[in-house]
């Protein structure tokens, strides 16, 4: 694993606190940052919309599940990244 990647792992593993997310999860957030660090918000939306017909209901709130946990870990995301996923959970809540 690359070290950023560890490093980004580690931040989110001290930041999660109580939230307590397995190593699994902690991949895939990792996976996901990689994904869309350098993509804008229309890239991001637009890549979301075109993925929600293909989810099923239960992988969607599996999604909002994990958006949740992401939310809740302290210091990781700043005022606008927390509106992104609000964003992203609503759409999935649909």
């Amino acid at each position: 694993m690359p070290r950023d990647m560890r490093d980004f792992n580690k931040k989110l593993t001290q930041m999660a606190g109580n939230i307590q997310p397995s190593q699994g999860e902690l991949d895939q957030f990792g996976e996901l940052y990689k994904k869309y660090k350098n993509k804008s918000q229309r890239e991001i939306e637009e890549e979301m919309n075109h993925l929600m017909g293909q989810f099923s209901r239960t992988e969607k709130d599996n999604l909002v599940r994990k958006l949740y946990k992401l939310k809740e870990m302290e210091g990781l995301l700043d005022d606008a990244q927390k509106r992104k996923v609000d964003m992203f959970i609503q759409l999935l809540s649909q």
